[in-house]
């Protein structure tokens, strides 16, 4: 499927709902960063303390192809993506992904922002696209691939 549909899973409370997954997640990524050594965004905190967005960091849906071969029904979280200036003195980005199955949140930090026409959170929407990946490093690097034929053939019929 092209989307996922929080209506059909959480009902009227869904928008409610799709933050509570989305904080469940931030606090992997926030536990994960702090393992790695990663200086956890104010905005992150602030996400999990009740804050309804982050500025400089969002949260998508995806399916990565190897992770379903490698982990099946398993949990899985994708390597880190720390990126750091060019005088290597801070970090400024983040990637990383947390999977149920093939199913999972990918999160991207950037120290400076990122526009929000260029931001898309998926507890925002009752209907969130899902970004399919081939693997983890076209996931790192936002290289999507095409969904599937039965994907395609469903969001074609469904169009308004």
């Amino acid at each position: 499927m092209p989307v996922v549909d929080m209506g059909s899973i959480y009902e009227s409370d869904w928008q409610d709902k799709s933050l509570d997954l989305a904080r469940y997640h931030a606090k992997h990524f926030g536990c994960r960063m702090a393992m790695d050594r990663i200086p956890i965004p104010q905005s992150l905190r602030d996400f999990m303390n009740g804050a309804q967005d982050m500025d400089d960091g969002q949260m998508v849906i995806i399916s990565t192809d190897s992770v379903h071969r490698e982990y099946g029904r398993g949990m899985h979280i994708s390597p880190t993506m720390a990126i750091m200036d060019r005088e290597r003195t801070r970090f400024i980005g983040c990637v990383m992904a947390s999977y149920i199955g093939s199913m999972g949140i990918r999160y991207e930090w950037v120290a400076d922002g990122i526009p929000s026409d260029q931001r898309s959170q998926f507890f925002h929407y009752e209907h969130p696209t899902i970004n399919f990946f081939r693997n983890n490093e076209d996931m790192i690097f936002q290289k999507t691939r095409k969904p599937g034929r039965f994907a395609r053939f469903v969001e074609w019929i469904n169009k308004p």
